[in-house]
This record gives C-alpha cells, sequence and structure tokens, in this order.
C-alpha cells in the first residue's frame, strides 16, 4: 500500500447557541496507508432535492490493524504516489470486511461526485 489517507467518524450535530450554525465534529479513527482499488465500472444515478448525483463503488484497503471502522467513516486520501488525482477524494464507508486469515481490510466505499 502506498497510497495514505485519513478516517474520521462523525459525530452528532451541534448547534451553535449564539448563532444557530451546526456543525458535525469528526473524530480521527485512523491516519496512515491505505490502497483505493475500483470494483467495477459501472456507476449508480441519483437524484436528490433536483441534484442529480453519480455514485461509483469503489473500494479502500486498510491495514488490518487499522480502525475498528464503523459504516458512515468518511475516508479522506491525503497521498497518492501514482495518481495524484487521488489525492484530496472522499469515500463513506459502505460495508466493513470481516476474515479469520486477513491480509488487509478490503472496505467497500462509496464516492459521492456531483
Amino acid at each position: 500500500m502506498v497510497d495514505e489517507c485519513q478516517v474520521h467518524r462523525p459525530g452528532d450535530p451541534v448547534t451553535d447557541y449564539f448563532s444557530g450554525q451546526v456543525t458535525t465534529p469528526r473524530t480521527l479513527i485512523y491516519e496512515g496507508r491505505c490502497k483505493v482499488q475500483q470494483t467495477i465500472s459501472q456507476a449508480g444515478n441519483a437524484s436528490v432535492g433536483g441534484h442529480q448525483f453519480t455514485v461509483q463503488d469503489s473500494r479502500v484497503d486498510f491495514p488490518v490493524s487499522a480502525g475498528p471502522l464503523q459504516v458512515d467513516d468518511v475516508v479522506t486520501l491525503t497521498v497518492s504516489v501514482l495518481d495524484p488525482q487521488l489525492a484530496g477524494r472522499v469515500f463513506r464507508v459502505g460495508e466493513l470486511f470481516h476474515k479469520s486469515f486477513a491480509t488487509a481490510q478490503r472496505t467497500r466505499v462509496e464516492e459521492v461526485v456531483a
């Protein structure tokens, strides 16, 4: 694994009493090596609130020791050695990976492209 990423877990939204601004706190779960793998070249299209999205199914692999990860954790690619276009991309964990003799956590993620 030559790429690097951060995994954050979103918390419950918090509303500022004075300004009314809503923020979502995040907890850093993992920072380190990872690998991005697109599983299929097919995407789904969704429409929400009059805006159309393309959702791509992908996979991010982590070392077995990473985490523990949960569904809805947010993965941000920070460094990509072989494809600089991957740096900055954000994915949402959609499925977890469990295996007795795992050599990596092969985690299914979704990237929402506006």
